[in-house]
């Protein structure tokens, strides 16, 4: 009877992780493969190549879960024993992961400032998921642009807003309305004026004042009410004011990882069968 109960909660225990792994997994997978799609145009090399991972990652976690779900199901050893290989992979890879952001934290966040930076130039009004996203963080943190204000100036929304408003140098009144409806992208003619996102602009202007303040002209700063700090110090002092819960939970995470193994492997060789066949 005690070695029932003790079996009955092994295999509880074990159900009870692998429905957190496959909602882990399952989310993450989500999450890379829409972070993919969304960013199919515009995504670089090293974004790709960081979302291609977690997705693999994420479906190799997911895999095991659904393989240790279905093995305590049916009390079936082959497919326990493919969920141990599953989770243990998924593991050493979060261990790798783990060991290797550690060691190459300047890099990280020399790499999170260059994504903020070429989202504001490149992906501002062109992908809307990003455009919310960096509107959420200038209005949250307080802040404008990746270094200041001035890194709109560049900016392929900027250059549209200056274009459909007539205010690239060159362009006449009427060149400028005929080409107003077409985002352009490029970078050949300077602008006499440009604009920064209402999200810049302080809390305390109202909607007129926000939209005289966000003009600025070419080579200077925007007037009052336009925030003048970077996102990038911001953004990198709240991950590090927030970052000790999802370390924690990476961390319990690992653990959960560990017992299960014990677990899966527990619950394989239990379920082996111990039939003997006469001659």
């Amino acid at each position: 009877m005690g070695m029932s109960r003790c079996y009955s909660l092994m295999k509880c225990l074990l159900i009870l992780f692998n429905i957190i792994f496959l909602c882990v997994g399952g989310g993450a997978s989500a999450f890379a493969a829409w972070a993919l799609w969304d960013g199919r145009a515009s995504e670089s090399s090293e974004g790709r190549a960081g979302l291609c991972a977690l997705l693999a990652w994420s479906t190799v976690l997911l895999l095991g879960a659904l393989a240790a779900l279905a093995g305590c199901g049916r009390s079936s050893s082959s497919l326990l024993a493919a969920a141990f290989a599953l989770l243990a992979l998924s593991a050493v890879a979060e261990a790798a992961a783990a060991w290797w952001g550690a060691a190459h934290l300047p890099q990280l966040q020399h790499a999170l400032l260059q994504r903020l930076e070429h989202t504001v130039r490149v992906d501002y009004g062109v992908l809307p998921a990003r455009t919310s996203v960096i509107d959420s963080i200038q209005q949250g943190l307080e802040c404008c642009g990746a270094e200041g204000p001035r890194d709109w100036q560049d900016s392929a929304w900027s250059r549209s807003q200056a274009r459909a408003g007539g205010e690239l140098v060159g362009d006449s009144a009427p060149a400028a309305e005929a080409r107003s409806d077409t985002l352009d992208l490029s970078v050949s003619a300077p602008t006499a004026y440009y604009w920064v996102p209402s999200s810049c602009c302080s809390s305390e202007l109202s909607e007129e004042q926000c939209e005289r303040a966000r003009r600025a002209a070419a080579a200077a700063a925007p007037g009052g009410g336009v925030r003048g700090a970077g996102c990038g110090a911001r953004v990198l002092a709240a991950l590090w004011a927030r970052a000790r819960g999802p370390l924690l939970a990476a961390a319990a995470l690992l653990a959960a990882h560990a017992l299960a193994l014990l677990l899966a492997l527990a619950l394989c060789l239990r379920a082996q069968p111990h039939h003997r066949y006469k001659a």
